[in-house]
């Protein structure tokens, strides 16, 4: 892929591809890692000189949060100080004038880019290259940088689509992740991977990728309470709610993974509720299971800080509530001197809820779908775009 360290910026126009899909909160964006580190990427451009549309998408449709960029652009413009100009239209004069009386160094941002309908549709580039907003868009342009890791899985107009018509470029966000998540596929000899969240379909993909060099699993959350299950252990009323669910669709797979490698597995041996600390199967029905036990806690940091390398993917338990366990082991983590990383949208913000600095992890990916697709050996739409 082209760098940007290998291009004179000055006085370029730019359309930025970013992944500014932010949480909401009482309707308002909230700043987090990610909006962090996308500041960074926009600073550099304006501070090498570039004229810079920033696009991006809030959401999807029927969602709550599928909201104009408009204070997006607000949050944006008091982060860099300047004035950030929004265009709430993709098809009036309003972009081709704003980019026309852009200073070198300016930014506009474009409205929510899911909002038109083609953006949706998975189709290859050069499909997406004849849609009319691509094509419309292009002429203001000279350069396309994409950035947004975190959608490149996604195959839609905007983040494949100008590959076909513009000198097209890797944003440092993307370099990053793919410089860090490979070296994960390909240099994870003696490591640990750390497993949790609530989708055990996100980590099938991974496990089998991974597994032949690593020298521990540890499984917690829903796939560590599943595993539990099949093995026969009671976990009160956590069964029928993951059934309830559906959080189950990757069972079979999971615990035969589980079985053809058994000596690589750790398995919580106990578990937190709301009356106290319980070992597996001790559980009564009537209790729901929250977290990973005190014991199980700190067996799990204790591989953690012998480890070479560690990937984290997913919490331990509900840690919005009951934090223990999944703070614990993040912990452990971060006083681990080897390489390591946390991968996945609910772990990378696991780093400003427990007080951790960003610097303490060899690197916090800010993706979900496209870390979990690239962990798991799948060819990425948008980087492909980029390599052709």
């Amino acid at each position: 892929m082209q760098s940007l360290d290998d291009i004179d910026l000055e006085g370029e126009r730019v359309i930025l591809r970013t992944d500014l899909n932010l949480p909401v909160e009482e309707g308002e964006p909230q700043k987090t890692v990610r909006f962090e580190r996308y500041l960074e990427t926009i600073e550099e451009l304006s501070d090498r000189g570039a004229k810079v549309v920033v696009v991006a998408h809030q959401g999807r449709p029927a969602r709550k949060d599928f909201l104009s960029l408009e204070k997006h652009s607000e949050i944006l413009s008091d982060s860099l100080g300047k004035e950030v100009s929004f265009v709430p239209s993709f098809f009036g004069p309003e972009l081709g004038e704003t980019v026309a009386r852009m200073q070198e160094g300016g930014v506009a941002m474009l409205e929510n880019i899911r909002f038109l309908s083609e953006e949706l549709q998975n189709a290859s580039p050069e499909r997406h290259a004849n849609d009319f907003f691509v094509q419309r868009i292009s002429k203001y342009f000279d350069i396309y940088v994409d950035d947004a890791f975190s959608a490149a899985h996604r195959s839609h107009g905007s983040m494949v689509g100008f590959t076909e018509k513009l000198d097209s470029y890797a944003g440092p966000i993307m370099e990053k992740e793919l410089e860090s998540c490979s070296k994960i596929r390909e240099e994870f000899d003696s490591g640990v991977l750390v497993l949790g969240g609530e989708k055990p379909s996100d980590l099938t993909g991974i496990i089998n990728e991974l597994i032949g060099s690593v020298d521990k699993v540890l499984l917690g959350g829903i796939p560590g309470e599943l595993a539990l299950i099949a093995e026969g252990k009671d976990l009160g009323e956590k069964q029928d709610w993951i059934e309830e669910k559906g959080l189950d669709s990757k069972k079979e797979e999971l615990l035969e993974l589980i079985e053809q490698h058994e000596e690589k597995f750790l398995l919580p041996e106990d578990v937190a509720t709301d009356s106290g600390n319980y070992e597996v199967g001790e559980i009564s029905q009537e209790e729901m299971t929250w977290d990973i036990g005190e014991t199980t806690a700190e067996k799990f940091a204790e591989e953690i800080r012998n480890a070479d390398a560690v990937m984290m993917k997913g919490p331990m338990g509900a840690f919005e509530e009951h934090p223990e366990g999944t703070q614990k082991v993040v912990n452990a983590i971060a006083e681990n001197n080897g390489f390591t990383v946390l991968g996945g949208g609910h772990t990378s913000s696991l780093v400003q809820r427990f007080d951790h600095e960003l610097d303490e992890f060899s690197h916090v990916s800010i993706a979900g779908g496209a870390f979990v697709r690239f962990m798991s050996g799948e060819k990425l739409p948008a980087v492909e775009a980029l390599e052709n």
